[in-house]
């Protein structure tokens, strides 16, 4: 499977009901695993991005998919990258 990050800032929505984060993160989660992918990790971030999500899937379109279901709860606006190991590297060189 692909490696994607998903770079979250929180909407005025998602900062009002910043408490209730960790339960959405389950949700989401479950969610996405029906949808055939794998949340590695959720992590609150400083700086630029509210939060992170460190996800696989199986391709770009079941990756694009969460993050317009993310996106389309209202709590945050999501920017996906596609992330390639050093050893996918080494195929593209």
């Amino acid at each position: 499977m692909a490696t994607y990050t998903l770079l979250c800032k929180w909407t005025d929505l998602g900062r009002r009901e910043v408490a209730t984060l960790p339960d959405r993160v389950t949700e989401v989660t479950k969610s996405f695993e029906e949808m055939g992918g794998k949340v590695l990790g959720a992590y609150l971030s400083m700086g630029r991005y509210d939060q992170i999500v460190l996800i696989e899937a199986p391709d770009d379109e079941v990756a694009a998919k969460f993050a317009v279901f993310v996106a389309g709860r209202g709590y945050a606006e999501t920017e996906t990258l596609r992330c390639f190991s050093m050893n996918e590297m080494r195929s593209l060189i």
